[in-house]
């Protein structure tokens, strides 16, 4: 019943930022780059308690802007931390070896490239990585037990998706996922960002192992209240399905 009332909600919003975006397609709003949590809790969690989040710009219209809205009360004992490229590209050149950090700006498709940032901050400090179109479907506190050490999500078909994934910092199939982009990177013969950067390689790594995983529809979703043309309002061709066609994931010119 809740999933049907959250459907009906997200269907009614997006009536709503339909006309505002025919009305005022250039209205913007910015994505503050940190939150403090609103209350703390004494209890101590695994999985610590910050958001993680990207997107190339921090101006977003309406729709997108309204699902921060909507995480962060769905989180409300959580910090929350946004990163663009450049924040992106900056931590992984001051945590991580040159060869990953090589990687990194070997691809030339932002989605790709977040793929691999969010493997990466997880490793190293854990939390929760959550798609900027992605909306919590209950409340993180909820959600993820105190001795939980990881929450993925799978999808109607058996997939693992990576638009949210929660584990506590130096998990074990985090570091996996990390070395394995790197590796498909490096060796450059798949030709979908899907496939090289994204959900395969989670799918694949977890496949057979005892993980926690629940359905997205009871942990979060994309795309509840907003659409691909809010996330991308200048051109759909940022969009990474359409990117891939227009040029290649890694950089023909990358160093050997």
């Amino acid at each position: 019943m809740a999933v049907r009332l959250m459907q009906v909600f997200g269907n009614s919003l997006k009536l709503v930022f339909l006309l505002h975006s025919f009305l005022r397609p250039e209205s913007r709003f910015t994505l503050p780059r940190f939150t403090a949590a609103v209350r703390t809790s004494q209890r101590v969690k695994k999985v610590p308690r910050v958001v993680w989040t990207t997107n190339y710009s921090n101006q977003v219209t309406l729709p997108v802007y309204a699902n921060y809205l909507w995480n962060r009360s769905m989180s409300r004992t959580w910090e929350y931390k946004f990163c663009d490229d450049d924040d992106c590209a900056n931590f992984i050149k001051s945590n991580f070896p040159s060869d990953v950090f090589d990687a990194f700006e070997s691809l030339q498709i932002g989605a790709a490239k977040a793929d691999l940032w969010r493997i990466l901050v997880l490793q190293k400090y854990g939390g929760v990585y959550i798609d900027i179109d992605a909306a919590f479907c209950w409340p993180l506190e909820r959600m993820i037990a105190d001795d939980q050490s990881e929450l993925f999500v799978q999808l109607k078909d058996g997939s693992i998706t990576n638009h949210f994934i929660a584990v506590c910092p130096n998990h074990p199939l985090i570091k996996e996922m990390a070395d394995r982009i790197v590796s498909n990177i490096k060796k450059n013969t798949l030709k979908s960002v899907f496939d090289m950067t994204g959900p395969t390689v989670v799918t694949d790594i977890l496949r057979g192992k005892a993980v926690s995983i629940g359905a997205n529809r009871y942990v979060a979703r994309q795309a509840l209240i907003t659409t691909k043309k809010h996330q991308y309002p200048e051109s759909l061709k940022g969009y990474w399905v359409e990117e891939q066609k227009r040029r290649s994931i890694v950089r023909p010119d990358r160093p050997k």
